[in-house]
């Protein structure tokens, strides 16, 4: 699991989460906008529970690796969330159709990607 500091706190989440949060965060970055999120924890006791977050393009957030024997909260749907704003945020990329088009809009056509 990773321990997530963030606002002079910290929690406790699977790694799934950590990697997807941060990588939506780092989306944030270019969008100006804020958004409110819940994350599955796990609590000191062992139990689990949600943190409310409201990240934008200012925070800071750190993820740490944590040694830990309580088990891991379901996180499936929060990860899920996760990744849907952070392609929302990325959004689809423009596929040209010939090398006039790519060159048209800046795109090299012969990259793969």
């Amino acid at each position: 699991m990773r321990r997530i500091s963030y606002s002079g706190g910290s929690f406790l989440t699977t790694d799934g989460v950590a990697d997807a949060l941060l990588h939506f965060v780092a989306a944030l970055g270019s969008s100006h906008r804020a958004e409110a999120v819940d994350i599955p924890i796990v609590r000191d006791d062992g139990q689990t529970d949600t943190v409310q977050l409201v990240i934008g393009p200012a925070s800071e957030l750190v993820s740490a690796s944590e040694n830990t024997t309580m088990p891991e909260p379901d996180s499936a749907e929060a990860e899920a969330r996760l990744h849907r704003l952070t392609e929302a945020l990325v959004g689809p990329k423009p596929v040209p159709s010939s090398q006039a088009d790519a060159t048209a809009h800046g795109y090299d056509f012969d990259v793969e990607l």
